[in-house]
C-alpha cells in the first residue's frame, strides 16, 4: 500500500517509460503528402518526350554491360559538372555575392546522378530538396554562430551541427542525398561570404544537374526510376476505398501473377514479371499495384 492510500489520498497514475517501445516510433511524411499528389502524367505525353522524363512501358530496358555504363557515366559527369560550373560563372548575381565557381558537393552528386542512377539517393526529389535543406541549414547555422565572437571562431562545431541537423531533416522528409551533407558542412566552413545566395546557387545547380541527367541517362538507360516516390500515386476506385473490399488471391488474373505458390509458405515472392503469393492470401487493389510496380522495376 502506498503512502497516498494510507492517508486516504488518491494516487496519481504512474507513467512507465519501459512500456513505450521507442523502436517503433516512426514518422512518414509521405503518408500525409502523397494523398494530395496527382499521379505522374508522363504516359499521356508524346513518347519521345516521356522517354526523356524516365517513363517506360513494360518491359523495362535490359541491363547494360559495365563498359556501356562507364561510357555514359564519363559523358554524363563531364557534362553535368561543366554545365553547372559554366552557368554559375555567367550569372552576375552569383558573381556579385562571391559565389564559388561550383560547390564541391556537386562532384559527389554527379557520381550518383550518372553512375548509381537507380539509387534512391539519386532520384530528383532527393537530389534537389536535400540541397535546398542543406544550404538553408548551413547558412542559418553560420549566421547564428556569427552573432557571437567566440562561436564564430569555432567553425568546426558549426559545421558538424549543420551536417547533423541536415541529415536528420533529410531522414524525416525522405530526401536523403549524401552530397547534401557536404553542402551543409561547406556552408559553415567555407561559404560565409556567399550568405543566403548559396540557396539559389544550390537550387539552380541541382536543377541543371537533373536536366543533364535526364538527357544523358535516357539515351540507353532509364532515369529517374521515380520522381517523388516509388509507391504508385494512382487513386483506387471509389468502390474499393469506400467499402474496404479486399481481393482474394485467386480473384484476379494478370500476366505477372500465378495462383499457387509452391507449398504453403508465409512469404511473398516478387520477381521480374511475376508475383507469388501464398494460397488463400487476400490483398487490396492498392497493395497489388505496389507489388506490380516493384515487379516491373526488377531487371
Amino acid at each position: 500500500m502506498t503512502v497516498q492510500q494510507m492517508l486516504g489520498q488518491p494516487s496519481r497514475p504512474s507513467f512507465n517509460l519501459q512500456r513505450i517501445d521507442f523502436s517503433r516510433l516512426h514518422v512518414d511524411i509521405d503518408a500525409y503528402i502523397n494523398p494530395f499528389l496527382p499521379p505522374p502524367p508522363w504516359r499521356y505525353l508524346p513518347r519521345p518526350v516521356s522517354r526523356f522524363l524516365g517513363y517506360r512501358e513494360p518491359p523495362n530496358p535490359k541491363p547494360l554491360g559495365n563498359l556501356v555504363v562507364t561510357f555514359w557515366t564519363l559523358i554524363g559527369v563531364f557534362c553535368g559538372v561543366l554545365v553547372v560550373a559554366e552557368t554559375s560563372m555567367h550569372v552576375p548575381f552569383f558573381e556579385h555575392h562571391n559565389a564559388p565557381i561550383i560547390v564541391a558537393s556537386f562532384g559527389a552528386a554527379a557520381v550518383l546522378e550518372f553512375s548509381a542512377i537507380e539509387s534512391p539517393f539519386a532520384q530528383p526529389r532527393n537530389a534537389v530538396i536535400s540541397q535546398v535543406i542543406a544550404s538553408t541549414v548551413g547558412i542559418g547555422i553560420s549566421k547564428l554562430f556569427a552573432l557571437n565572437a567566440h562561436a564564430a571562431s569555432l567553425p568546426q562545431i558549426g559545421g558538424a551541427l549543420a551536417c547533423a541537423i541536415t541529415t536528420c531533416l533529410m531522414v524525416l522528409t525522405n530526401t536523403v542525398h549524401p552530397p547534401a551533407g557536404a553542402t551543409a558542412l561547406l556552408s559553415v566552413t567555407q561559404s560565409s561570404d556567399v550568405g543566403w545566395t548559396l540557396i539559389l546557387v544550390m537550387f539552380l545547380g541541382s536543377l541543371l544537374m537533373q536536366a543533364v541527367a535526364l538527357l544523358i541517362n535516357n539515351i540507353q538507360r532509364r532515369f529517374p526510376v521515380y520522381w517523388w516516390t516509388p509507391v504508385s500515386l494512382a487513386r483506387a476506385p471509389p468502390s474499393d476505398t469506400e467499402s474496404g473490399e479486399r481481393i482474394n488471391r485467386a480473384s484476379f488474373e494478370t500476366d505477372n501473377t500465378q495462383d499457387v505458390f509452391p507449398g504453403n509458405p508465409r512469404q511473398v515472392l516478387i520477381e521480374s514479371g511475376r508475383i507469388l503469393l501464398p494460397n488463400q492470401f487476400s490483398i487490396t487493389e492498392a497493395e497489388l499495384k505496389v507489388l506490380r510496380s516493384l515487379s516491373d522495376r526488377l531487371p
